[in-house]
């Protein structure tokens, strides 16, 4: 499971081979420590000496965040994969592989948005004729981009490294997404309407949602990482720079819109998550405590096909129930969950020569 910490005043120790969890106002819990494989930690919660230490011990990584945006990550030194797997990965940032790479994140990037809107067109062809061809032009019009992309990989990229074309890949992305995201909020309520991406703080109650499940993709995609043995810090598409998981946030681009983006969409289209489920400050819009709840568990399912044999997500105060479905065989629904991991590890098998190239998860709906 992964544990997400969010009360302040929590206090997370150690209790034999147990991790033991002091909640304000609930009864303290403990957990087997093998059954955690890694923590989110929100402001206020403090974590023991010798809790961290017997983490530590069992390979748990722990996202520290602020306000739903990540600021460390803690990376126990069992998850440091092999030596030769990172000397490739950083070597690969001067040839023709980390250019190869940053365009294959660019490349999932864009086609994922495009599907996306599709996708939203397709469900309102009958109800909503207008919001269907709205959409329908726009994700053609990233298919224009699209295309634009995969030809400057196969003549202005040709023979240069990273560092020469990394700004006008992240120029096609960036003109993708706000295109993309102007016709995202056509697709949403009213009350929930979308013209821009804002993060630092979000400005409404969309932007709020979409940041907080980032955080927790950004979460998976740390920990598959780390077990495919890259490192985290070495990224192709974007820069390094102190403190920043470049490399989670290039695997990253492959999953948003298929997981986080979709989910949002249907949610407030369903009234499961509504206007007034959050509160505004001048850190931006943050969901009620109450309902961060009912949108942890949409997206625990969410990320494991619906299969919530294991507890993906902890809330704190939580008396939920797990589901047995060790003998249900109607799972139809992909496990994105292993997907990062699938991922992670092409990554890896390209970098140290087991692959000719590396293919990005693209949703194929």
């Amino acid at each position: 499971m992964d544990l997400i910490l969010e009360t302040p005043g929590t206090r997370v120790g150690k209790k034999q081979e147990m991790l033991k969890l002091d909640i304000p106002e609930t009864k303290s819990i403990e957990i087997p420590l093998r059954e955690i494989e890694s923590i989110i930690v929100g402001n206020g919660v403090q974590i023991t000496s010798q809790a961290l230490q017997v983490l530590s011990s069992y390979a748990v990584n722990i996202i520290y965040t602020s306000l739903g945006k990540p600021y460390g990550i803690y990376t126990p030194f069992a998850n440091v994969g092999t030596v030769f797997t990172r000397r490739q990965q950083l070597i690969a940032y001067n040839d023709w592989r980390g250019c190869h790479l940053a365009i294959q994140f660019v490349y999932a990037a864009i086609k994922n948005k495009r599907r996306l809107l599709f996708y939203l067109a397709k469900n309102r062809k009958k109800s909503k004729p207008n919001k269907y061809a709205i959409l329908r032009a726009a994700a053609r019009k990233i298919g224009t981009m699209e295309e634009s992309l995969l030809k400057f990989s196969k003549t202005q990229a040709k023979g240069k490294k990273i560092s020469d074309i990394r700004m006008e890949l992240m120029g096609m992305e960036g003109k993708a997404a706000a295109l993309y995201f102007q016709n995202y909020g056509i697709a949403l309520p009213k009350p929930f309407r979308l013209i821009d991406r804002t993060r630092r703080p979000p400005t409404d109650p969309i932007n709020s949602l979409l940041s907080l499940g980032y955080m927790v993709l950004l979460g998976h995609i740390t920990v598959a990482i780390a077990a495919a043995g890259l490192e985290l810090y070495g990224g192709f598409l974007h820069s390094d720079r102190s403190g920043k998981p470049s490399l989670a946030l290039d695997l990253i681009e492959e999953f948003r819109q298929p997981i986080v983006d979709r989910l949002v969409s249907q949610l407030v289209q369903k009234g499961k998550i509504q206007k007034d489920d959050f509160d505004k400050s001048l850190n931006g819009f943050r969901l009620k405590e109450e309902k961060k709840k009912v949108y942890y568990t949409a997206l625990r399912r969410e990320i494991v096909g619906g299969d919530t044999s294991k507890e993906l997500f902890y809330k704190e105060g939580s008396t939920e129930n797990r589901v047995d479905t060790e003998n249900n065989d109607k799972k139809v629904k992909l496990n994105y969950k292993r997907e990062m991991v699938r991922q992670a590890r092409k990554l890896a098998n390209f970098l140290i020569g087991a692959s000719s190239g590396y293919q990005p998860f693209v949703m194929n709906w």
